[in-house]
């Protein structure tokens, strides 16, 4: 457990340190995504903390002891951009509004994780769409091996844009992610794993992988480049996958998972057990990328959420005194696993407020159901919950200006 006390200058060393490979007492990163705020803003959302005095979400969070900030980008939202009629509003979370979030965020001493998604809409393993953009030129070429190899460019070309215009403007992110949840590959079909056992097209996904590693280390060598997979405590698939990207020669920094005890089935220290084990194998850190608890079993219109349970925990803990708990608990192994270094929750912001969702439809611009209302770090009236007051017990809190 960490001590209670902490001396100011942990804190500063926290913030300004290069990456390291963690050891059980030293500060824990612990944060979220909040690439969101801005649209959930744009729409009138009201958040406060826990006394209930209304204030900018993301410093009730840095002040509660968020210490770091996830971000993604997506290329070129808007309409015919998604999938399967659906798409993500334009204007959210492209380059601007991550430079305007890294400033924001960075402004309060927060570091950076930055996750490029190489695409116009959410990732994952089903969905990995190469941008709309990108789409357009490689159409023009003659053949897949001139594609491809265009395609291996503009990851090196446009991960190493981004990066410099964080870095122009002072928030060059500390670690960045190549890809979200590519488990199954990523810029279908280029660079998606497949066949009887999923070992197809390993060269190529290598390649891309690569070539973001590159885009990143060409502007700020010192950023720490992670490859996230899903199901975190499935040891067989990380070794499976990581022992590929090993024998190409690969580089990556940093090994990402995301944990949710909905998903995956397994408890705190399950996870912490995989962690141990996947760190010491591959001498490379953990970052756990995502993780989510609902507080409450059902959203505000008595649907489920996308965690519909927590899994192997009780069904008396989706609550808010239960999700404190699950956080507290997770929190404190963390802090005692060697080379974990740290979390980032999903999604702490996404309240229930009206024009949002999860995709906006193509055909008539009306937002899908918002599946992650009860999962967040603030109540179905932005109010924050008594989560936060795990945050404070094992991460310096900042005080208030």
């Amino acid at each position: 457990m960490m001590k209670s006390l902490f001396r100011p200058f942990m804190l500063a060393a926290l913030l300004c340190a290069a990456p390291w490979s963690v050891l059980a007492n030293e500060p824990l990163l612990a944060g979220g995504d909040y690439s969101v705020l801005p649209l959930m803003e744009k729409h009138g959302a009201v958040f406060s903390d826990r006394q209930g005095k209304p204030g900018d979400a993301l410093k009730i969070l840095r002040e509660s002891g968020h210490n770091i900030a996830r971000l993604r980008l997506y290329e070129g939202a808007g309409p015919g951009t998604g999938n399967e009629g659906w798409h993500w509003p334009a204007g959210s979370m492209d380059l601007p509004d991550l430079l305007k979030m890294a400033r924001r965020s960075a402004d309060l001493g927060m570091q950076i994780e930055l996750t490029f998604h190489y695409s116009d809409f959410w990732t994952n393993s089903k969905t990995q769409i190469v941008p709309a953009r990108w789409r357009a030129e490689l159409d023009k070429l003659p053949d897949d091996q001139a594609r491809f190899e265009r395609l291996r460019k503009l990851v090196f070309e446009r991960t190493r844009e981004v990066m410099a215009a964080l870095k122009a403007q002072g928030t060059t992110p500390q670690y960045v992610s190549v890809g979200n949840e590519t488990e199954g590959g990523m810029l279908y079909p280029y660079g998606k794993l497949g066949g009887k056992t999923l070992d197809e097209n390993w060269p190529r996904l290598g390649a891309l992988f690569q070539a973001g590693y590159d885009g990143v280390k060409a502007v700020s060598p010192a950023s720490q480049v992670i490859i996230h997979l899903d199901d975190g405590g499935n040891v067989a698939k990380y070794r499976h996958y990581f022992d590929h990207l090993q024998k190409l020669g690969v580089k990556w920094d940093v090994i990402g998972a995301s944990y949710y005890p909905f998903w995956t089935k397994r408890n705190v220290a399950q996870f912490t057990a995989f962690a141990r084990e996947i760190t010491k194998h591959y001498d490379r850190d953990l970052f756990v990328m995502e993780t989510g608890f609902n507080w409450s079993p059902v959203l505000p219109n008595g649907h489920a959420g996308q965690l519909a349970d927590n899994g192997p925990y009780p069904a008396s803990m989706s609550s808010p005194e239960g999700q404190a708990a699950f956080i507290d608990e997770l929190l404190g192994a963390l802090r005692r696993t060697d080379r974990v270094l740290g979390v980032l929750y999903w999604d702490p912001v996404m309240i229930q407020v009206p024009g949002t969702g999860w995709a906006v439809r193509d055909a008539d611009g009306k937002p899908g159901e918002n599946v992650v209302s009860n999962t967040t770090l603030f109540d179905f009236k932005g109010r924050a919950l008594p989560v936060l007051d795990a945050w404070r017990k094992h991460t310096p809190a900042v005080r208030k200006q």
